[in-house]
């Protein structure tokens, strides 16, 4: 694998992987919701629907058709802090699908009438997150605890926003974040480096740098219980803690201390809450980080009328863990965690996001055999370490969606363990 950075700062990641037959490629840029401001909240998901909608020599239907035409989908998506535009094809076709990669975002028109329509659209995609009760129940959960930064906005902005955009505001965000120094081009598989080079050079090699350095903005955590009524069979719970940073160097040790306590089949709460009690459907825990801020949560869908006691017994659970882990534990989390990462290394698609997405905010490629390394070397103490600092009951946050209960009601039910 080799990173070519261009005179202007653009970055083009190459990782051949001969023995494949198709190429996984895109373009990912350091724009997203937490970079943006409450005025203009939503409009990195917006440029990311509307780069579709045509360029100076290609219309919408054209991207549409050439792309299938070769044989392949372009997809986009846009997180918190980047939007990545992305494609697979076959190694003979990798070049032409890139070419329209490379078109839509250098070269978009951003016809009115197109975002007029393309409001109406998004309007739909909120009324479908919001009938999604586990959807309903994070962004809430997210929106609460980072209250005054924009990281706690959802990622679509607001319907007031996005309903007020136009033209220029979507070129304005263009000509600020989409420069050659938040840029990363990434491929990985069967392809030919020389031509990927070259199209970089074509549509972005004389592009301005602009010195903006890829820095987004922390986020103070404050503690909360939010409760959403919504008609549901089911309801959602978050429970969560505020939580480490993407490169904190405890963050192999808090993916073990997740994955023994509630992110595996063999971890204690899936045990204990489904297994034994018959309590959720489903629950799980992840770590979610960005730059400068991140949180912990407990994910459950459960009945209205099992609410308490798998609070209580999640509680219980909470409040003996950093005693109580054992070593055969940390040895079975980390064989999972170690398979897991090679695993998905093992996708082309994924080691082409996880290469350039490094690249774009490390400036660098953490060597497979090194990380692998870091998740062997965590120890027993490393893990009541860190689930010690992060299972802080006094940091404790809830959400709740469905037919839910009092606010007062859910401090109770986390308030049996002191």
């Amino acid at each position: 694998m080799k990173t070519i950075t261009l005179e202007n700062g653009f970055r083009i990641v190459l990782n051949p992987v001969p023995q494949v037959k198709t190429c996984a490629m895109g373009i990912w840029v350091a724009s997203g919701s937490g970079y943006e401001t409450p005025e203009t909240a939503g409009v990195s998901h917006f440029i990311e629907h509307m780069v579709f909608k045509g360029t100076a020599k290609r219309s919408a239907l054209d991207i549409a058709r050439e792309t299938d035409a070769l044989g392949s989908v372009i997809n986009a998506y846009t997180a918190k802090d980047y939007t990545c535009f992305y494609a697979q094809a076959l190694s003979e076709n990798a070049a032409g699908v890139f070419d329209i990669i490379c078109d839509m975002i250098a070269n978009p028109l951003f016809p009115q009438e197109d975002i007029e329509t393309e409001k109406g659209v998004i309007m739909e995609e909120f009324s479908m997150y919001e009938d999604s009760p586990d959807d309903l129940c994070s962004d809430t959960f997210c929106r609460q605890i980072w209250k005054e930064s924009m990281l706690g906005y959802d990622i679509l902005g607001t319907r007031k926003t996005v309903l007020a955009m136009g033209r220029e505001d979507l070129q304005k965000h263009l000509e600020k974040f989409y420069v050659p120094e938040r840029t990363v081009a990434s491929f990985c598989g069967k392809f030919d480096e020389n031509e990927a080079v070259e199209l970089c050079k074509k549509y972005f090699g004389s592009r301005k740098n602009t010195g903006s350095t890829v820095e987004p903005d922390g986020a103070e955590y404050f503690k909360n219980i939010t409760v959403v009524k919504k008609e549901s069979m089911q309801n959602q719970l978050v429970i969560g803690f505020p939580g480490i940073t993407s490169r904190d160097p405890r963050r192999h040790s808090a993916a073990i201390m997740s994955s023994i306590l509630g992110a595996s089949s063999s971890s204690r709460l899936f045990q204990k809450l489904r297994e034994e009690l018959g309590l959720v459907y489903s629950i799980d825990t992840a770590n979610t980080k960005q730059e400068k801020a991140g949180y912990f949560a407990i994910y459950m869908a459960l009945s209205s009328v099992s609410e308490k006691r798998a609070i209580e017994e999640t509680m219980k659970i909470i409040s003996e863990f950093p005693e109580s882990i054992t070593q055969s534990e940390i040895d079975i989390a980390i064989e999972q965690g170690v398979s897991g990462y090679v695993i998905d290394n093992e996708n082309i698609t994924n080691l082409a996001s996880s290469n350039a997405l490094e690249t774009l905010f490390y400036g660098f490629v953490d060597p497979e055999d090194e990380v692998v390394k870091r998740i062997r070397a965590v120890t027993l103490e490393d893990v009541k370490k860190i689930s010690k600092e992060i299972l802080d009951i006094k940091n404790i946050s809830l959400c709740a969606v469905g037919n839910v209960k009092t606010k007062q009601t859910y401090k109770k039910y986390i308030e049996t363990v002191k």
